[in-house]
């Protein structure tokens, strides 16, 4: 049987649907309710507002609560559970960024409030869970309350770790128009733009003999591409001209995996790229914390990694 699991602030209901019967059966009690059911249509893919280059900067929106697991009696933490919205400003974690944290709650006086620590995206549905733990807005002695199923919320981005991730994430897309200024145009193959330790990798090599003389220039670039405060763009381009625009530099990408008809670009440094992450308005933002490479450039088994983070200027 097929299990759909909806909860309530004070129950649990549990639907089972028959494969050879249109009849369903309520579990809540002895007494047994048989109705007819509806076939389940699909959920709709999350709505990302990041993606577009007004939503980039947009750290707020309204959206509708479509399923939320989790706030068992039985659970080791009640309060843990996991919310799908129609609709978020949230960047979920993917494409070497963090996931954003935050807060969802409910437009309804004295209503449920989520912590959001971690958020993440189903590639095959685009759905967006939110999993987090639900804030006691009424004291400890009561229970948290939950969200109810079509109700309306209030999504809200935690801005000082939004900016702190768009700046690096746009600051290991300044390590590539470096890079290309430096005559090095290798393919991109990797970025990691965590605070940890950000780094890009290449297909390529580069000899040991050039590499300190290669680290030397890509640092001054890197900081003349920050001076220059060059603005962040953001287009969403039918594949097409998306592979045209980001392989006018050199051939660096392959676009024959994108089983979408269209590519979101994000042009850094003068430098295009497919990119689903957030970014800042211009290089010149990456000047406050010092952004900018570290030495040494590695190059092994045909994979050239350059490192960079805050304070390298």
């Amino acid at each position: 049987a097929n299990h759909l699991r909806l909860i309530n602030n004070n129950n649990v209901n549990t639907w089972h649907q028959s494969a050879d019967k249109p009849k369903g059966r309520l579990a809540q009690s002895d007494d047994t309710i048989e109705f007819p059911i509806a076939p389940m249509a699909e959920a709709e893919p999350t709505e990302l507002i990041h993606l577009t280059y007004e939503g980039n900067f947009c750290l707020e929106c309204e959206s509708t609560v479509i399923k939320i697991a989790g706030a068992d009696a039985g659970a080791d933490d009640p309060n843990k559970v996991e919310v799908q919205i129609d609709r978020t400003s949230m960047h979920p974690q993917g494409g070497g960024q963090p996931t954003d944290v935050g807060i969802i709650s409910s437009t309804t006086e004295g209503g449920a409030k989520l912590k959001v620590e971690k958020v993440t995206i189903d590639r095959e549905t685009g759905i967006v869970t939110h999993a987090g733990t639900l804030i006691n807005v009424h004291g400890d002695e009561e229970p948290a309350a939950t969200f109810e199923v079509g109700s309306k919320v209030q999504v809200s981005v935690d801005a000082d770790n939004r900016r702190l991730l768009s700046e690096c994430h746009t600051a290991g897309h300044v390590v590539d128009s470096a890079m290309a200024r430096c005559g090095q145009n290798l393919p991109p193959t990797k970025g990691y733009h965590f605070m940890d330790g950000p780094y890009v990798e290449y297909r390529g090599k580069i000899p040991p003999e050039e590499r300190e003389t290669l680290l030397g220039n890509l640092k001054a670039s890197f900081q003349d591409l920050v001076q220059e405060d060059i603005d962040t763009t953001i287009q969403n381009l039918p594949k097409e001209k998306a592979e045209e625009v980001c392989n006018n530099i050199a051939q660096n990408f392959d676009f024959s995996d994108y089983s979408s008809e269209t590519v979101r670009v994000v042009s850094v440094a003068n430098f295009p790229c497919p990119c689903g992450g957030t970014h800042v308005k211009s290089t010149g933002e990456l000047k406050e914390r010092g952004w900018g490479i570290k030495g040494p450039i590695k190059s092994k088994k045909g994979v050239v990694r350059i490192r960079y983070g805050p304070d390298c200027a």
